[in-house]
């Protein structure tokens, strides 16, 4: 496999930009992307602020310089960990080539392709996961549940230089290995299911307090004197099927969210005023 060092320097050849200066894009597309985050370009500033050790290099002239930052300032959003460090990796290698109309379309073509592989990767798949293991620890005392996600945000970091450079050794072609074969989709899917499982095969645990406390009292007549027995709902439940609750509330929050259109927000505030209204009668 090369190295990043050999496309470093075949670019350091041909428009003068050095390996040090794709670094320093590199790095100050993986800290300072999501610095001036804004709602009406989202993270164009901070992709333009990475940008410019390229557009220094390449565009001495003042004026192609301001063209060059004008065009990095349009619009652009994407998922930071994963999917904007291959499109920066590869805009990085068409700019260093003056290549501004290709360095354009590619940004536009993948920014929502890769934002659907990022988030679905971080937020559906791994990040529910860890987030429900060290949540599970934390609760039982431990240090270990805050220190997983901490572990995990560091790792979300480092993983950007090398997708930082895979986009940067494939270029145009990082097009061509997204979209082709239906990849995007595919990986998406799975990720998507998998992800579900996971998380839902949780709901027991982590609702595991859900319970009722409600009990019914019947007279029994025992050695023919008669006696009182009590019988805890909760119990009966659990013989028939167990974390009965926490499935229904579950399944109560997917049907507001897919019959009612409800918004995510709503749907937490509309559970949380439940828990107040069946807590303050007694029946959880």
């Amino acid at each position: 496999m090369p190295s990043p060092e050999d496309g470093l320097e075949q670019v350091a050849e041909t428009a003068a930009v050095t390996p040090k200066d794709v670094r320093s894009a590199m790095w100050r597309h993986i800290i300072t992307l999501q610095w001036s985050w804004n709602y009406e370009r989202m993270q164009a500033l901070g992709y333009m602020w990475s940008m410019l050790p390229i557009i220094k290099k390449v565009y001495p002239n003042k004026d192609q310089m301001i063209g060059a930052m004008k065009r990095h300032l349009t619009f652009y959003n994407t998922n930071p960990q994963i999917g904007s460090p291959p499109i920066f990796g590869a805009t990085v290698a068409l700019e260093s080539q003056k290549m501004g109309d290709a360095v354009d379309s590619l940004k536009i073509g993948l920014m929502g392709p890769f934002a659907g592989i990022g988030d679905t990767i971080q937020g559906v798949l791994v990040r529910p996961m860890v987030a429900v293991f060290a949540a599970a620890l934390a609760l039982a005392g431990s240090w270990v549940g805050p220190a997983m996600m901490f572990v995990l945000g560091l790792i979300w970091c480092a993983l950007m230089v090398p997708l930082f450079y895979l986009g940067y050794r494939r270029g145009v072609g990082l097009v061509d290995e997204v979209a082709g074969e239906g990849v995007l989709s595919k990986v998406t899917e799975w990720a998507t299911i998998f992800g579900m499982m996971v998380v839902g095969g949780f709901v027991p645990s982590i609702m595991s307090g859900l319970t009722t406390p409600l009990q019914f009292h019947k007279t029994v007549e025992v050695a023919g004197k008669a006696t009182t027995k009590t019988i805890a709902l909760q119990d009966t439940l659990n013989q028939i099927l167990p974390s009965l609750f926490p499935v229904l509330v579950v399944g109560l929050a997917f049907w507001m969210i897919h019959k009612l259109k409800l918004s995510p927000i709503w749907v937490l505030l509309s559970l949380v005023a439940l828990a107040f209204i069946t807590g303050a009668i007694g029946l959880f």
